[in-house]
């Protein structure tokens, strides 16, 4: 058996981000994700969503070069208006071609 290294790309987000974020990252080749619901404390930045310090996170398992690609548009397209945090993590899989597109 052979691990592969791969992303794991996290998003943390208000709720309301999730349909836009989940479109573009499929948009840019992601082909699954994960969504769950999580509360925390950070900063203290004031949240626009519609629920007070609640938040999501997404996660989206990637080939490394996609995962850069991903958190490039997350930037571009959210960083400056919304209370977002992204990460990367790396990560071995045993099943490669679960995800490709």
């Amino acid at each position: 058996m052979k691990l592969i290294d791969f992303k794991l790309v996290t998003i943390i987000c208000e709720p309301v981000l999730i349909s836009s974020i989940l479109k573009m990252t499929s948009d840019l080749g992601a082909t699954g994700f994960t969504v769950t619901d999580v509360r925390g404390q950070g900063n203290g930045e004031k949240s626009s969503g519609e629920i007070p310090d609640s938040k999501s996170k997404i996660e989206i398992i990637a080939e490394p070069d996609l995962a850069l690609v991903l958190i490039q548009a997350l930037a571009e397209k959210f960083f400056e208006n919304y209370s977002l945090i992204t990460y990367v993590s790396d990560i071995s899989i045993l099943r490669p071609k679960k995800f490709e597109k």
